[in-house]
């Protein structure tokens, strides 16, 4: 090997002095480097499942923020309605007010026209009284008690009365 230019104990002696060096790294930097890689490794697993619990969290949210929504488009519309038919009813029952109150005002218009239908023919009997009296008189010419006055007008007012 001289031939070549290579020294056999030089060699020797550098085959073991990097042997020893790699002894040497091999128990003081490949188990630190291996554990730095390792923790590496970890924080790199740790952060994937961080995001992906967080993929799933954003998307439970989204989901319920959907889901919110519907319900408050479902609670307005059933809000709408509601106020829908509570106007519907308030509406049918001031209708009805209004129609009770016209009838009331009939039925008190047809009594206060049945009064005063009564008083006129209570007043138009006393009318015709008097005229009776007074035309019986005047026929008559002779005087007569005041009870027969009365039957007479009576009969007279009956007879009237079945005119009617």
């Amino acid at each position: 090997m001289e031939k070549l230019g290579i020294d056999v104990w030089q060699l020797f002696w550098q085959i073991v002095a990097f042997g020893i060096l790699v002894l040497l790294l091999w128990k003081f930097l490949y188990k630190s480097i291996l554990a730095m890689l390792d923790e590496r490794r970890e924080r790199i697993a740790q952060g994937m499942q961080d995001a992906r619990k967080a993929t799933e969290y954003a998307e439970n949210i989204q989901r319920e923020m959907k889901q919110q929504r519907a319900e408050a488009r479902k609670e307005g519309q059933a809000i709408l309605a509601q106020a829908s038919e509570m106007s519907e009813k308030l509406r049918e029952e001031i209708l009805e007010q209004a129609r009770e109150d016209a009838r009331k005002m009939m039925e008190k218009a047809k009594e206060e026209i049945e009064a005063d239908r009564a008083r006129s023919m209570a007043e138009l009997e006393k009318q015709v009284a008097a005229l009776a009296v007074a035309a019986s008189q005047s026929v008559l010419e002779e005087a007569i008690d005041e009870e027969t006055h009365r039957r007479l007008i009576g009969d007279f007012l009956d007879k009237t009365g079945d005119l009617k």
